[in-house]
């Protein structure tokens, strides 16, 4: 049985290439292909992919396109159909695309950078077993999230981040915690050094998504050095 796949993503070249090279394997049909979230949408809809009984079906979807976001639609597609192949294309290799990827019902992640063979044999799994998950370095992500979570930051610099996720200045944070500004640049400076970032919307991303501190009202916020 012919497996039909609709590609989605923003990159033209590239997905001229998938595309491609997929139409190259005799049990592969590209029909259809979109470059943004919202074309990808309408694609869905236009190839009524919820509605075919028997029609085996893959989207591939990249992750980060000008509209939004890919991981997101196939969260959209899986709620709406548990027979679709879904397979995220992408050129990130992080635990988070990943895991999201694998949360949002994804039958398989696979990397840009990966072989011929190896996309070919996703979209394929993807069509037998929509909604098994594959992905490479999988058990580990699983074994990294379950974790217990250090926290790399002393309290100090923990109460710093704090106030700097809510948008205080640095001068602000010096006045709350009784700091000179030149204490608290000194802080923040070791907190950009220990989460591996060089700016205040970097530091509040990252220990956000470490659980150090709950959401922000301003990241990208003045007064912390950059």
């Amino acid at each position: 049985m012919t497996t039909r796949v609709l590609l989605i993503d923003d990159h033209t070249l590239v997905r001229q290439a998938v595309a491609h090279m997929l139409d190259s394997h005799p049990a592969i049909s590209v029909v259809g292909q979109a470059g943004s979230v919202a074309e990808g949408r309408a694609l869905l809809t236009q190839h009524k992919v919820f509605e075919h009984g028997g029609v085996r079906t893959v989207v591939v979807v990249d992750v980060s396109m000008p509209d939004g976001s890919g991981l997101a639609l196939a969260r959209e597609a899986r709620r709406a159909s548990h027979s679709l192949g879904i397979v995220v294309l992408t050129m990130h290799s992080d635990d988070a695309t990943l895991l999201e990827a694998l949360d949002a019902g994804a039958s398989a992640l696979v990397r840009k950078s990966s072989g011929a063979e190896e996309i070919v044999s996703a979209v394929l799994r993807a069509a037998e077993t929509p909604l098994s998950f594959s992905a490479t370095g999988l058990a580990d992500a699983l074994r990294r999230r379950s974790e217990p979570k250090q926290t790399p930051l002393t309290a100090r610099e923990t109460e710093v981040l704090e106030l700097l996720a809510e948008g205080s200045s640095v001068a602000q944070v010096g006045k709350k915690l009784y700091m000179s500004e030149s204490t608290v640049k000194t802080h923040i400076a070791k907190i950009y050094d220990k989460l591996g970032v060089h700016n205040r919307a970097g530091a509040v991303m990252t220990a956000v998504r470490l659980g150090l501190v709950g959401g922000s009202s301003d990241p990208a916020g003045t007064g912390a050095p950059r």
